[in-house]
C-alpha cells in the first residue's frame, strides 16, 4: 500500500529521513507501507491535498443493476469500497491523525479523487463521472445511465434498505460483484461512508473476483 509523495527537491533528505523512497522508474518519492506508522511525518507531501481518505491499493468496484429514474430502464451502476482504509481526523488531544480503519465499506458522495484513480474510471467505467449535485469542492461523482446519460444520485442506491447497495437479504447482496484492481500506488478520496449491516451483508455474500489494469 505504497503512497505517492510530492517532495520538494529541497527537502529530499527530510523525506528520505521520514522513511520515503525513491521510485527511479516513475522518477518519484512515495511512502512504503512498511513505514506508514510515519504518515504524519509526512503529511505535508501527500500529493492530493484535498482528499481525506487513503484507500488501500487493492481498490473495490461493487457492480450492481438499477431502474434508471428518468427512462424507467436498467442499467448498471458502480459503487467504490475497500476492504480497509485511513482517514485524516482530530484525535482526542485535538490533533489531526490519519486513523487506520479496518472494515469493508462502499464510498459514497464521492467529491475529490486522485488523477490516477481518475484515469481509471476514465478508462474503465465511464458512466461513472462528475455531476449533477454539487459539492463543496465541485461536483460528485455519480453512475450515468447507459441508456439515457442522465445522472443517478447515490442517494437512490444507498439511502433506503433494499436499494442496490443496501440490500436487506443474503440473496440480494449476492446480486452484487465485487470487483478488486490492484494499483501501485493507494488512491486518495474524499467522500462519505459507513459500516451498517447492508454493507455486512455485501462484504459476506457478494460474488468477489480480482482483475488487473
Amino acid at each position: 500500500m505504497s503512497l505517492l509523495l510530492n517532495v520538494p527537491a529541497e527537502e529530499e533528505t527530510e523525506a528520505k529521513s521520514k522513511g520515503a523512497l525513491w521510485d527511479a522508474n516513475l522518477q518519484t518519492w512515495y511512502l512504503p507501507d512498511i513505514n506508514y506508522d510515519h504518515i504524519m511525518e509526512v503529511d505535508k507531501w501527500i500529493t492530493d491535498k484535498d482528499t481525506a481518505i487513503i484507500l488501500s491499493d487493492e481498490v473495490i468496484i461493487a457492480h450492481g443493476r438499477h431502474s434508471c429514474q428518468h427512462c424507467q430502464q436498467i442499467t448498471p451502476v458502480i459503487a467504490l469500497g475497500s476492504d480497509f482504509f485511513y482517514e485524516k481526523d482530530i484525535n482526542e488531544k485535538d490533533e489531526a491523525v490519519w486513523f487506520e480503519l479496518n472494515f469493508f465499506t462502499l464510498f459514497q458522495q464521492v467529491s475529490v479523487i486522485s488523477p490516477h484513480l481518475f484515469n481509471f474510471f476514465r478508462d474503465n467505467y465511464p458512466h461513472y463521472k462528475q455531476g449533477p449535485a454539487r459539492s463543496a469542492d465541485g461536483y460528485y461523482w455519480c453512475n450515468h445511465c447507459e441508456h439515457c446519460g442522465q445522472g443517478i444520485d447515490d442517494t437512490l442506491l444507498f439511502a433506503d434498505a433494499g436499494h442496490v447497495f443496501a440490500p436487506e437479504t443474503s440473496e440480494a447482496a449476492g446480486s452484487i460483484t465485487l470487483r478488486t484492481y490492484p494499483f501501485k500506488y493507494a488512491p486518495h478520496i474524499d467522500a462519505d461512508y459507513n459500516n451498517n449491516h447492508h454493507l455486512q451483508l455485501i462484504n459476506e455474500f457478494a460474488v468477489r473476483s480480482h482483475y488487473s489494469i
